[in-house]
């Protein structure tokens, strides 16, 4: 399966590999930190997301984009990224920072 949301860095034939099927049942290999960004009309607040795999400078998150889609992160709106053995310990720090 290749997901094929970010063109600008990768050739649009090449996509995202993604190595699993269902996203939302691979397992969690971290955790990362959205930034706060203001888009015009709208502002988007920090989330909290779990991730399932990395590929150069992209994040797939555990959840769907669309069916058959994963979605996925750009480092660029990455606050935070923290692996799955160091969630525990830094998690309080993060939630109090926001």
């Amino acid at each position: 399966m290749k997901a094929k949301l970010i063109k600008e860095t990768l050739n649009e034939q090449e996509g995202i590999p993604w190595s699993g099927s269902d996203p939302t049942k691979a397992p969690v290999i971290g955790k990362l930190l959205t930034r706060p960004m203001d888009l015009g009309d709208y502002k988007l607040e920090p989330e909290m997301l779990e991730v399932v795999e990395i590929y150069k400078d992209f994040y797939v998150i555990n959840k769907w984009y669309k069916p058959g889609v994963p979605q996925i992160i750009h480092k660029d709106m990455v606050n935070t990224f923290i692996a799955d053995e160091d969630f525990k310990e830094k998690e309080e720090s993060i939630k109090r920072k926001y």
